[in-house]
């Protein structure tokens, strides 16, 4: 399957940036920003387009005309109204811009919207979001483990068990929506304000 090869191609550039940030030898966060970009982005667009020939719908980017007026009350209540407990900062701003352009977003677009749309119909919806739920925990563990060089284990094999938890709701969230809007509200929220709060 095409996304499992981009994932593991993906995680392996992720774990020598790493591995050379801590010899010193580059500086990850530009090459981060850039390998998101295009593993996560680009490729899934290019071969949904190009090689699967499907649409957006397909990326679960397709928004029923009937669930803007909740999706716009969703962002409310997960984006401006946490921010009267937290305030408002340029940190705070800066960070959903990152959240946007390369993490919280991008996660929801690459794990639920692209692989777990072929997950659910390879597998099934149920072993499919197993399956996606594990490759999720899989991503986080591998950069951090590679970030750390495995001197944080048990921290590390924590939050890896925290984002298998999390890629279980966020993709129970998407299949009952059938779109990536609600899962990376919420993605998005728990990354920015969880620690402020």
């Amino acid at each position: 399957m095409i996304g499992l090869v981009i994932f593991a191609v993906d995680k392996a550039v992720v774990s020598l940036i790493n591995i050379a940030g801590r010899l010193y030898l580059v500086s990850g966060f530009n090459f981060f920003n850039l390998i998101t970009i295009f593993f996560n982005w680009l490729l899934p667009l290019l071969i949904v387009f190009k090689i699967e020939k499907q649409g957006s719908v397909s990326l679960g980017l397709r928004i029923k005309p009937d669930r803007r007026y909740l999706y716009l009350l969703l962002i409310l209540a997960g984006f401006v109204l946490p921010s009267f407990f937290t305030g408002l900062s340029k940190e705070l701003f800066v960070e959903f811009f990152e959240q946007l352009a390369f993490i919280g977003l991008a996660e929801e677009f690459f794990y639920r919207g692209y692989l777990m749309g072929r997950f659910c119909e390879w597998l099934g919806n149920f072993k499919g979001l197993l399956l996606n739920a594990a490759v999720f925990s899989l991503a986080h563990l591998i950069f951090l483990f590679t970030r750390h060089d495995f001197s944080l284990v048990w921290g590390d094999l924590f939050v890896g068990f925290q984002t298998l938890m999390g890629g279980l709701l966020l993709g129970y969230i998407y299949i009952r929506a059938g779109d990536i809007v609600p899962s990376s509200i919420l993605h998005i929220s728990l990354n920015v304000y969880l620690s402020r709060l």
